[in-house]
């Protein structure tokens, strides 16, 4: 079975966890099935969960850019591992998206 390729480019997919009742935003670019970039918008309105998703996004860049989407599946990032759970949904999203 071969590793999928996938098409460089930019792309956004709503990770859902939590039974799909909370979600993030990423943003990422591809190129050559590396992450050069990453976003993350947070979108909770609990003041508890908020500050998680602000934490996963300051700590992701360094964890994830310079990968391949292939190698990235996270536990737990910044005391946080539902919000990795969200992001993991995510990366699913866009290899689906991005695969030639």
């Amino acid at each position: 079975m071969s590793t999928p390729q996938y098409q460089d480019g930019q792309y956004t997919a709503t990770g859902l966890y939590a039974g799909g009742k909370k979600n993030i935003i990423v943003r990422l670019s591809l190129n050559s099935g590396k992450i050069t970039e990453v976003e993350i918008t947070p979108t909770s309105t609990i003041k508890i969960s908020l500050n998680l998703q602000k934490k996963f996004a300051i700590a992701i860049p360094d964890v994830v850019v310079g990968k391949s989407i292939d190698d990235v599946v996270l536990d737990k990032l910044a005391g946080s591992s539902l919000t990795t759970k969200g992001f993991n949904d995510a990366i699913a999203q866009v290899k689906l998206l991005a695969v030639k």
